[in-house]
C-alpha cells in the first residue's frame, strides 16, 4: 500500500536553448521614399503639375488675350520684378495691409478680453459678431469712401472690419473651450481679470486664436485687393489691385496674371513663413496640435 501512495518520479530532461535570432539591421529607406516624405517637395510637384496643365490648356486654346501661357506670365512677372513696378505695388499693398491687420488684431483681442471677463462684454461681442460678421467688408467700401475719403483711411476701415470679427469669434470660441480646471488653477494663484486672460486663457486657447489669425489674414488680403480695384478707378493709384485693374484696361493679360500670381505667392509665403512658424514654435511644440 505504501508503494501506491508514493508520488511518481518524473524524469528530468535538459534541452539546449536555440541560438538567438540575429538582430535585424534597420535599412535606410530608398532615396525616392525619403524625398517623398518631404512636404515641400510634394507641394512643389503639385505646383509643377498645375503649371504644366496651365501651359497645355493655354497652348491648346491659342488665345493670349483670354489665357496667356505659363511662360508668358512668368516672363511678365520677372519683367515686373526687374523694372521695380511690381515690387512697388507689393510694397504699397503690404504696408496698408499690415497697418489694418494690426489694428484689427488689437481691436479683436480687446473685445474678446472684455467678453471673457464681464457678462456685458460677452453680450456685446455676441451681438456685434452676429450683426457684422456676415457683412462683407467690401460692401462697406462706399460708406468708407464717404466717411474717410479717397485714401488709406477707407482701406484701413474695411481691412479692420475684415479682420476683427472672424478673429474675435475664433478667440472667443477658444476661450470658451478652456477647461474649468485651468481656470480654477489660475484663480487659486490669485489671477483675476486681464492677468487670468493673458497667463491662462490665451495659452490654452492658442490653437483657436492662430486659426482666427489665419482666417483674418485671408479675409484682409482679399478685401484689400478688391478695394484697391475700386480705388484704382477712383484715384488712379494703389497697390496690386490697381496694377491688375490697370493692365486689364490696357489688355495686358499676361501682366494681369502676373499680378494675380504675386497675390498667390504672397499668400503662400505668409502662410509658410509666418503662421506655420508660429504653430511650430507654440502649439505643436507644446503638444496641442499634431
Amino acid at each position: 500500500m505504501s508503494l501506491l501512495l508514493e508520488p511518481p518520479i518524473r524524469q528530468e530532461f535538459e534541452y539546449a536553448a536555440a541560438p538567438p535570432a540575429p538582430a535585424s539591421v534597420t535599412r535606410p529607406l530608398p532615396l525616392a521614399q525619403r524625398a517623398w516624405q518631404q512636404d515641400w517637395l510634394r507641394k512643389a510637384l503639385i505646383l509643377l503639375a498645375l503649371a504644366a496643365g496651365w501651359e497645355a490648356i493655354a497652348r491648346w486654346q491659342n488665345n493670349d488675350l483670354l489665357l496667356p501661357t505659363f511662360l508668358q506670365t512668368a516672363r511678365a512677372f520677372t519683367e515686373g520684378i526687374a523694372s521695380g513696378e511690381l515690387l512697388e505695388r507689393v510694397r504699397i499693398s503690404l504696408s496698408v495691409l499690415l497697418q489694418g491687420y494690426v489694428l484689427g488684431v488689437i481691436a479683436a483681442f480687446a473685445l474678446t478680453a472684455l467678453a471673457v471677463t464681464t457678462r456685458l462684454g460677452r453680450d456685446l461681442l455676441e451681438t456685434l459678431v452676429a450683426m457684422f460678421n456676415p457683412l462683407p467688408a467690401i460692401a462697406l467700401l462706399p460708406l468708407a469712401l464717404l466717411w474717410f475719403g479717397l485714401g488709406n483711411g477707407s482701406l484701413l476701415f474695411v481691412i479692420v472690419h475684415a479682420v476683427l470679427w472672424p478673429l474675435a469669434l475664433g478667440a472667443y470660441a477658444g476661450f470658451q473651450g478652456v477647461p474649468e480646471t485651468l481656470r480654477m488653477a489660475g484663480r487659486n494663484y490669485g489671477l483675476r481679470g486681464l492677468p487670468l486672460v493673458v497667463q491662462i486663457l490665451v495659452p490654452a486657447a492658442l490653437p483657436a486664436i492662430v486659426s482666427g489669425l489665419k482666417i483674418g489674414w485671408a479675409f484682409a488680403w482679399r478685401t484689400l485687393i478688391a478695394a484697391e480695384l475700386v480705388f484704382g478707378v477712383s484715384s488712379g493709384k494703389g497697390g496690386l489691385g490697381w496694377y491688375i485693374f490697370q493692365n486689364r484696361n490696357e489688355l495686358y493679360t499676361d501682366k494681369v496674371f502676373a499680378g494675380l500670381a504675386a497675390v498667390i505667392l504672397i499668400g503662400l509665403l505668409v502662410d509658410s513663413l509666418v503662421f506655420r512658424t508660429l504653430e511650430r514654435l507654440t502649439i505643436r511644440r507644446w503638444g496641442m496640435q499634431r
